[in-house]
């Protein structure tokens, strides 16, 4: 055990994604001290949150801390979620339905209170709270990865909405006699960006010989497309282009729907560069050349991508908890953010 660790003084930050939980343990002065990415357990709901512990656990490992010396959990959770209550209502990225996660999760590690929040509102207040200035606020954090959704920043302060389901832009309805979406509805947004729709998208194109892809025509990923793409390839810059097309027309319907000042483009896709960026940038273009509201609101500096390395969902996990401990516990926290 190193010396640092003493007190109750550093908290765990926690992203579960649909398909990477990432841990981090950051102690009192905001210092990240051990950090874990492993792959989510969508087994059984008892396996997803088993790799959750492991994934904390892990974590702790190397950062020098144990367990009983962690204050409080925060962390993000793909679906509808009561925070007051721990309880996870819908989850469909995980197959989860009315789930007590925040409460069992306590109970497995030793007691820690453990909060939960929808993982995109985390990743807005993790990205707002340490990665901006805080001057813009109105700002969008917009996920795209295995889901497509945004965490709400409004005049400032995190927005979750009636139900807890702000941002959720990724289920608006844009085909009708589109693909079956994992919430129910047919041809929902995400199922035309999100990752595992390129990486479908890629899969037809390469089993109709429109390229080689160097693997398995069944293990081709989005990454593999917009490498494809990136290289020149046709059929896989016709995919990135119908992705830019819809995902810069969602942008435009959430910068009217909430007169943002910046989107913030991370999640798994994000880390293929400027390539998507650009994209969407051009339909942006083609919108402004038609409209003059177009043109005053759809402005490239508006969108920016997050840097590969920033962890927002996590930040925003150690964000929540410092939130939660300063209500409840203040004299916890040694320093402030």
């Amino acid at each position: 055990m190193n010396g640092k660790a003493q007190g109750h003084t550093a908290v765990v930050g926690v992203d579960v994604g649909g398909t990477t939980i990432t841990a981090m343990v950051v102690d009192a002065t905001l210092q990240p001290c051990g950090h874990y990415s492993g792959s989510t357990d969508k087994q059984t709901p008892t396996s997803t949150l088993d790799s959750i512990q492991t994934a904390v656990y892990q974590a702790l490992a190397q950062s020098g801390y144990a367990l009983t010396q962690i204050a409080a959990i925060g962390m993000g959770i793909p679906g509808r979620v009561d925070p007051e209550a721990g309880m996870v209502h819908l989850a469909v990225n995980l197959n989860w339905d009315d789930m007590p996660a925040g409460p069992m999760l306590s109970a497995a590690l030793g007691g820690i209170p453990c909060y939960l929040e929808n993982d995109l509102h985390l990743a807005a207040l993790g990205y707002y709270t340490f990665f901006t200035n805080q001057t813009i606020q109105h700002m969008a954090y917009v996920s795209v990865g295995t889901g497509l959704a945004a965490g709400l920043i409004l005049d400032g302060r995190l927005y979750r909405g009636a139900h807890g389901m702000a941002g959720e832009f990724g289920h608006m309805v844009v085909d009708p006699d589109g693909p079956r979406c994992n919430c129910g509805n047919h041809g929902c947004l995400e199922q035309y960006v999100a990752g595992p729709a390129i990486a479908r998208a890629g899969q037809q194109a390469a089993a109709a010989g429109l390229w080689e892809p160097g693997k398995e025509v069944a293990k081709v990923t989005a990454v593999d497309v917009f490498q494809a793409a990136h290289q020149g390839n046709p059929a896989a810059q016709t995919i990135i282009n119908q992705v830019g097309t819809y995902l810069g027309r969602g942008l435009q319907a959430l910068i009217m729907a909430f007169d943002i000042d910046k989107i913030i483009l991370g999640g798994g896709i994000s880390r293929a560069g400027d390539t998507l960026r650009q994209v969407i940038l051009r339909e942006w273009q083609r919108q402004a050349a038609l409209s003059p509201l177009a043109a005053e609101m759809l402005l490239a500096d508006k969108l920016e991508l997050a840097p590969a390395d920033s962890n927002p969902g996590a930040w925003g996990g150690v964000a929540l908890a410092r939130q939660m401990l300063a209500k409840t516990t203040p004299q916890r926290l040694l320093t402030t953010a």
